[in-house]
């Protein structure tokens, strides 16, 4: 954790005040059952996400944070932290405030920067209740991997259903009739087939989570649900044809994979026969993915037309946006052009090929940068190398240091990153209330987790 003037001074001001209340909190069964009714809004933010209009979920996001600063004000002991990582996304805050209040356009662009707002200061406050609930962790993972089932199975049945499609979603010049996936949308709004991917997507380290949790803690009837689960939301993906959902699902098997065979390495060094069960799993997980590409052309098509590069209107599409957009980055590449899609579609008109009109860059670093300038995406990118770089010390820490439970966490919020960020690279649907919830707050969970660790090693000390 990072120690500072700045933070000790709000934390003596906090005690100060919480000094004041305390006839008022000892009085008060709300005050007293407080962190309670923030868990209950931090799972109502996460409900509301599968059906609900962005302004009412930020509005529940919202009311996170106004009971956190209440909390912190008439708690006893009730404190806040930083680590490196926080003092990077922090920074990264201020650099979108510069941005912001420098843009030409500052009407729209302090309507996109209060969306900024919302997001991390949801995150802060989730970490700072988090750090002092971690028995609610296991909660959220339940909650969100039960949503994200009860999407895939809407989705899955979308796609046998046929559903209309709102728009024009898929290139069919070069694939046959038979041949094009009914891309399904679930019920999160606006309907969209790519929300839905990276919807799925952030949450399917929500659900492996679950698969791990029941795992080590042989509880095998309750594993058996939570792989069906587990199969049924990596289905769903597949059946939204969004290609960059595709390369997300691809990354969190991968670094799946990877992350398993290292704890195993580390904390089961000799437990030869659990290696042997682990080789097979993966040989499992392989085959199973290949025999899906074989046995539905329609999704092989689907991931081969990503290769066809400008021969696909979708993908071409892009590229003509990723053009423009790096030359509005190459003019504004100090402190960007100011936060929201409202700023950068009057601008983007600048610099746009004719009708290739766009909302976005449809790249989440390309986003940042044209935002926010280069230091934007610096801070950006220091926040999660930063995290990951402890992530990884963590992990490497034996068994009989840190819970198997504890590093479960730590690892999930690599994949959602892993598979958040991979996603991102070619579209941003990253930066809708429905993957930043399930993103901030699979971080903030994380976090607490690391943090805790950072405690305990200076008390040792």
């Amino acid at each position: 954790m990072i120690e500072s003037c700045l933070i000790d001074l709000k934390n003596k001001i906090y005690g100060y005040f919480q000094k004041k209340f305390e006839k008022i909190y000892n009085n008060s069964l709300i005050l007293q059952k407080i962190d309670d009714i923030i868990f209950l809004f931090i799972g109502i933010t996460l409900f509301a996400s599968t059906f609900m209009p962005s302004e009412s979920i930020g509005a529940f996001a919202i009311a996170v944070v106004l009971l956190t600063f209440v909390k912190l004000f008439v708690k006893p002991n009730a404190k806040v932290a930083m680590t490196s990582w926080d003092a990077a996304i922090a920074v990264y805050f201020i650099i979108c405030f510069i941005s912001t209040i420098n843009s030409t356009l500052v009407p729209q662009s302090i309507h996109g920067f209060l969306k900024t707002v919302i997001y991390i200061f949801y995150y802060f406050c989730a970490v700072n209740y988090f750090q002092t609930n971690q028995n609610k962790i296991k909660y959220i993972f339940l909650l969100v991997g039960s949503l994200c089932c009860v999407e895939g199975v809407i989705a899955i049945y979308q796609n046998f259903a046929g559903v209309e499609q709102i728009s024009t979603w898929q290139d069919s010049r070069y694939v046959n009739p038979e041949d094009i996936i009914a891309r399904a949308y679930g019920t999160l709004k606006p309907y969209n087939p790519n929300l839905l991917g990276g919807y799925l997507v952030a949450g399917m380290a929500y659900v492996a989570g679950i698969v791990a949790m029941f795992l080590v803690n042989k509880n095998w009837k309750r594993l058996i649900f939570a792989i069906a689960a587990l199969l049924v939301c990596s289905l769903a993906v597949f059946v939204t044809g969004s290609r960059g959902a595709y390369l997300g699902l691809g990354a969190i098997f991968a670094v799946m994979i990877l992350l398993v065979t290292f704890i195993i390495n580390i904390d089961f060094s000799q437990a030869e026969k659990l290696k042997s069960i682990w080789h097979k799993v993966v040989a499992s997980i392989i085959g199973l993915f290949v025999l899906v590409l074989i046995a539905v052309p329609k999704i092989t098509k689907r991931i081969l037309s990503i290769f066809i590069l400008r021969g696909d209107s979708s993908t071409s599409f892009r590229m003509n946006v990723y053009h423009s957009s790096w030359q509005m980055f190459c003019d504004n590449w100090l402190l960007g052009i100011g936060a929201g899609n409202q700023t950068f579609r009057e601008i983007y008109g600048l610099y746009m090929l004719t009708g290739f009109d766009a909302l976005s860059t449809y790249s989440v670093p390309l986003e940042i940068a044209v935002e926010s300038g280069i230091f934007g995406l610096i801070a950006f990118f220091a926040f999660l190398g930063l995290f990951l770089f402890d992530s990884y010390k963590f992990l490497k820490s034996v068994n009989n240091t840190n819970s198997l439970a504890d590093k479960i966490v730590v690892c999930c919020a690599i994949l959602t990153i892993a598979g958040v960020m991979t996603h991102g690279l070619f579209d941003t649907i990253y930066f809708r209330p429905q993957v930043q919830f399930l993103f901030w707050t699979m971080i903030a969970m994380a976090s607490s987790v690391l943090v805790k660790k950072e405690i305990k090693d200076t008390c040792e000390e």
